[in-house]
């Protein structure tokens, strides 16, 4: 099996560790770029929006380099992501190519007790052992990846030359994906706070805090947002994603997190009663939290007609009004400008360093 996957953030890194500790051959998928936008656009219905059309043409790529099976997490949900992989996979065929199908959902879990069998030569007691053995690699990685870029975002307001930052990143995420045993996975991980600690401050000590909201892939996926948590870190703002790539296999791949998604529930029903999708109600309650704790700002990234972002958007401005938060929503699709997203970014955070410094009396 050489199985291949949509890229997203960076997911990739835990999602191939699994796949490999499991015995499959993996074809890691390229990141994105403006030539696979381009290519997904062209194959993916006009209205699909442009995590599809992303995540399509990276699966061509993935085709393309000899993947012969593709894994997508997929159900029934409000969200059409829970059908990326049905969808893809007819646009896929219908191009001609062949492969195999396989997903991840709760409601497989035989066919994919098989699979991981087959990856064994049948052997049960080889499945069991080396299916534990990579979940806890998936999950040491991906928890790896989790407090490494914590640490940048952390430390990215503060560095006297971000590139530094950005370059340390840029290591440790390849020491974690080249990582084999979990001691050198868990080294990686203890050295994080340590590593972005020795790079030298701009001697800052106080910085707006921003809270970053909306649909799961342009939430994660700094090519689509144009990396807003590291421009916006270069312009000394603090941003704190409600999703990160971890959490998001948690919550989607695993359903981890149950708790926090009735907190969310509660804290958004004045406002907004139902989950529709597109992560609409987490948003609106993640809003709302971001008040009570005094953040600055909220940024809400949604794709260009992804109907819940779109119709939420009202919502949420109402419940910025009523709480006194800065709010920024942000529209992304294929035709989305760099340099538009940008100023309109750079607005945003002359607002919320005025209003910064007059409620802390500088």
């Amino acid at each position: 099996m050489k199985a291949a996957f949509p890229y997203m953030g960076t997911a990739p890194i835990a999602l191939d560790g699994l796949l490999r500790t499991l015995g499959a051959e993996v074809v890691l998928p390229p990141k994105p770029t403006r030539a696979t936008i381009e290519l997904g656009t062209r194959l993916a219905p006009e209205t699909m929006c442009v995590p599809f059309k992303i995540t399509l043409g990276n699966m061509v790529r993935c085709l393309e380099a000899g993947a012969d099976t593709l894994v997508y997490v997929t159900g029934s949900w409000s969200c059409r992501f829970g059908y990326y992989g049905r969808l893809q996979a007819q646009i896929l065929r219908d191009e001609g190519f062949e492969f195999r199908l396989l997903e991840l959902s709760h409601d497989r879990i035989p066919a994919i007790i098989n699979e991981v069998r087959a990856m064994n030569r049948g052997r049960i007691s080889s499945a069991v052992v080396n299916g534990l053995r990579a979940l806890r690699t998936g999950w040491l990685k991906s928890t790896s990846v989790d407090e490494t870029e914590a640490c940048f975002r952390r430390t990215m307001p503060t560095a006297s030359d971000p590139g530094a930052c950005r370059r340390l990143l840029a290591a440790m995420l390849e020491e974690i994906q080249i990582a084999d045993r979990p001691a050198a996975i868990k080294q990686v991980r203890g050295s994080a706070r340590e590593r972005f600690a020795a790079l030298p401050t701009n001697g800052r000590t106080r910085m707006p805090r921003v809270k970053l909201v909306g649909e799961s892939y342009c939430v994660v996926e700094p090519f689509i947002n144009f990396d807003i948590v590291a421009r916006l870190g270069e312009m000394g703002v603090l941003v704190d994603p409600f999703l990160t790539a971890h959490r998001w296999l948690g919550f989607h791949g695993f359903r981890l997190g149950k708790d926090e998604v009735l907190r969310m529930r509660a804290l958004s029903a004045p406002y907004w009663r139902y989950c529709v999708g597109g992560e609409d109600q987490n948003s609106v309650g993640q809003l709302l939290l971001a008040a009570q704790d005094r953040f600055d700002g909220v940024i809400h990234v949604h794709p260009f007609g992804c109907m819940p972002g779109t119709v939420v958007q009202p919502t949420m401005a109402k419940a910025a009004r009523d709480t006194g938060i800065a709010y920024l929503p942000l529209s992304l699709d294929e035709h989305s400008s760099e340099t538009g997203i940008l100023t309109r970014l750079e607005a945003f955070v002359s607002l919320i360093e005025k209003r910064h410094r007059r409620e802390n009396g500088k």
